[in-house]
């Protein structure tokens, strides 16, 4: 494909005045909004638009802390503080979601709720599922019942090729996004923009490995290092913020229900050279220990994969990829019957059931994932 560059525009150079027209006069609601990238979005738009802005999260600790920096933001601006507003809400919680959508009436969904560690998904992979592809169909119907014209998914590098049940249902999110609207009574879903950002990890976030390590050398170690072969992409909070606003100010694609789009996010960094990185910038002598890896955890990982093309878009350094398979997309009787298998709490059997449901809408072969 040939490169255009006379129309192409840096991702990260996302002035304060292109974010600040693009949510004018919004109600925009972000979930998730106690986490790392949930409330670097929150202080973007609280400190860059006038947006009523509304953040939701089930963790009242990290909710507060958000909604009380955003609104000194504001008020740092000259503007009312109670414009940002909170919402004490799961997100598994269909009902509850539905009202609290009610009440706020949002123009723009940024969808940052998951569950987002690895390892932790592997064990408990009901409660994975629930929240990172029923939670998004929740959000989605909600926001979408209540008057939503825009729809932005926070998504992960790990679903592409994914091992894990975390990446795996992620990846069945953006396929969930793919059927959206495609039944003939779909209604205003049929009309909803949707997008969804694969990120990298972000350094500092609550599921990056770096503040574990910082603890570990606060308590004078071992720093514990599970491969020394591992590496991962990283990007910075402020990075993820604007690939994502740049992501959302995109139009519709032609060819597609959803945008899906990544960034490219340079080298991947070893974690064993940031572990060092960090010992050497305390200034102390830290052993470091290797504990192997736990069960779906990669050497490395990718930002696309052999089931999917990859597209350029008008943004430097951003690719759009659009599944391969004809149908790879989710419907409502999938997820019917990946709701029914949740409420029976049979974790082996839904694990499963994802990998299978993911070959076949990608149609590759069948696979066994015990």
């Amino acid at each position: 494909m040939s490169r255009n560059t006379g129309t192409r525009d840096a991702p990260l150079s996302f002035a304060a005045a292109r974010l600040a027209a693009q949510f004018a006069d919004r109600r925009v609601l972000i979930t998730g909004a106690g986490g790392t990238i949930g409330t670097a979005l929150a202080h973007a738009l609280a400190r860059d638009t006038d947006c009523r802005l509304w953040l939701l999260d089930h963790f009242d600790h990290h909710l507060l802390d958000s909604l009380e920096s955003a609104r000194k933001l504001r008020a740092g601006r000259g503007l009312p503080p109670d414009g940002v507003e909170e919402a004490l809400c799961d997100i598994r919680d269909r009902a509850r979601l539905d009202a609290w959508m009610a009440r706020i009436r949002p123009h723009v969904v940024i969808h940052a709720a998951a569950l987002k560690h690895v390892h932790l998904g592997e064990r408990h992979p009901v409660e994975c599922v629930s929240a990172n592809l029923l939670g998004v169909r929740n959000a989605l119907v909600a926001a979408v019942a209540h008057g939503a014209a825009k729809f932005v998914l926070i998504s992960t590098d790990k679903a592409a090729a994914p091992v894990c049940v975390m990446g795996a249902s992620k990846r069945l999110a953006e396929l969930y996004l793919e059927g959206v609207g495609r039944a003939p009574d779909s209604g205003a879903l049929s009309r909803v923009e949707l997008c969804a950002v694969r990120f990298a990890n972000v350094f500092g976030s609550q599921g990056s490995v770096a503040p574990r390590f910082a603890a570990q050398i606060a308590a004078g170690g071992p720093v514990e290092i599970t491969d020394p072969s591992m590496e991962r992409f990283f990007m910075t909070a402020e990075e993820a913020v604007a690939f994502t606003c740049a992501a959302a100010a995109l139009p519709p694609p032609p060819d597609a229900r959803a945008g899906i789009y990544l960034r490219e996010a340079g080298d991947p960094l070893r974690i064993v050279d940031l572990a060092d990185r960090m010992i050497a910038e305390s200034g102390r002598a830290i052993e470091k220990v290797i504990t192997g890896r736990r069960a779906g955890e990669k050497l490395g990982e990718q930002l696309s994969d052999d089931d999917e093309h990859r597209l350029e878009t008008p943004l430097d350094g951003v690719w759009r990829v659009r599944p391969r398979a004809a149908r790879a997309w989710l419907d409502d009787g999938d997820l019917a019957e990946i709701e029914r298998m949740v409420q029976r709490s049979d974790d082996a059997r839904l694990r499963q059931h994802v990998f299978d449901l993911l070959d076949a809408k990608l149609e590759r072969e069948a696979r066994t994932t015990a």
